[in-house]
């Protein structure tokens, strides 16, 4: 994916808010944000060290070192050994690790000035030997101000993002045509998976869940070996990655002919996802676009059929701050992306489940996928 050089001048100038004159950041996601490099690797750590006017150090463990070549990175690679010793091999981040990060910041002077960190992406044990390693230095946690700015979506990740939708319709399509009474919820799902994969989905983040009856109403449900029946719900819910960036779809069929409460709470849930491209529009609160949206869906069930949160930012994470919830004071934003994920359960009837990607426009919000939500 393209790297913009642009989110650097953003985080620059949240840095000078917070009188911040370093950033040591952790969580891979977000050193993909920083400096483009996707990472081969999930167990090994990863870092990156940031000051204005420097290029990014990025920190990678020195067996990554062959994998950057084919990548367009924004810094200077510094590496680091991985584990030798037994008690590293249970650390997130090893000694050798933080011994880099020091010497990035002694190179850049900044070792005895305020950094800033990711508290939350931090064990204790480590925040620990930031301070022995940089006893001079002053630390301020900077998890929610990144989370802000990651917040506004640019060109390329929408572009990331609009191509992970498309490899999730396709795994829509595919569940539409090979999900069938009798068959079992995880055959299916591997049936799909297989075919997205073939479509270019990467293996991080793809997740086919063919999920029945009650089973669906968990957002953590797996599938399992039940049976698919011909009186209920079946809910197709797909997520990809695309360059590390997320795209949930999900549709809810159903094989025989439903009954007219299932009917009912079918049409429940659609009116909950049109409601909420009707409402949400720039500068209205998460709360008040949530209040809207349910009033606006009708009364035919209670409030508590719908299960919370209805959505959430998606991106390098499939679920990332704010949350389309009850109370949220954010304030939706031109640029923002959001998978709405509407739940309705009701015991005697079943689950319903449909979501889409939508991107928050000057004046509305627009549904990045093409699939008809309409599948009864």
């Amino acid at each position: 994916m393209q790297f913009t050089p642009q989110r650097l001048e953003r985080v620059y100038r949240s840095m000078r808010r917070d009188e911040i004159d370093a950033l040591v950041i952790t969580r891979r996601q977000d050193v993909q944000y920083l400096t483009g490099h996707l990472g081969t690797s999930h167990n090994a750590p990863i870092g990156c060290v940031i000051t204005e006017g420097e290029q990014p150090h990025l920190i990678i463990s020195d067996a990554q070192e062959d994998s950057i070549t084919s990548e367009t990175i924004l810094g200077e690679v510094r590496t680091f050994a991985l584990a030798s010793s037994v008690d590293d091999q249970f650390r997130p981040y090893n000694k050798a690790y933080w011994e880099e990060v020091l010497k990035s910041l002694n190179e850049l002077n900044k070792s005895k000035n305020m950094i800033g960190l990711q508290f939350e992406a931090l064990s204790v044990k480590d925040y620990e030997t930031v301070k022995t390693l940089l006893p001079d230095a002053g630390f301020r946690d900077f998890s929610q101000a990144l989370w802000r700015l990651r917040q506004i979506k640019d060109a390329a990740e929408i572009d990331a993002i609009q191509q992970a939708v498309n490899v999730a319709e396709i795994g829509v399509r595919t569940a539409l045509e090979i999900v069938a009474s009798g068959k079992s919820e995880d055959e299916a799902s591997l049936e799909i998976e297989a075919a997205m994969r073939g479509a270019g989905a990467q293996q991080r983040g793809i997740r086919a869940a063919v999920l029945s009856a009650d089973h669906a109403r968990s957002p953590f449900a797996q599938p399992g070996s039940k049976r698919i029946q011909t009186t209920d719900f079946v809910v197709l819910d797909i997520t990809v990655s695309h360059s590390g960036y997320f795209a949930e779809i999900a549709r809810t069929i159903h094989l025989g002919k439903p009954t007219e409460k299932q009917r009912k709470l079918f049409d429940y849930i659609l009116n909950i996802l049109k409601s909420a491209e009707k409402v949400m529009i720039p500068e209205l609160t998460i709360d008040d676009a949530v209040s809207q949206i349910l009033k606006k869906a009708g009364k035919a069930f209670p409030p508590n059929t719908t299960i919370r949160p209805l959505g959430s930012s998606i991106g390098l994470d499939l679920s990332e701050p704010p949350f389309i919830a009850d109370g949220s004071q954010y304030s939706l934003r031109e640029g923002m992306v959001f998978t709405l994920h509407p739940i309705g359960y009701v015991s005697d009837i079943g689950c319903v489940k449909i979501a889409d990607v939508f991107l928050v426009k000057h004046d509305s919000v627009e549904s990045l996928g093409s699939l008809a939500r309409e599948t009864l």
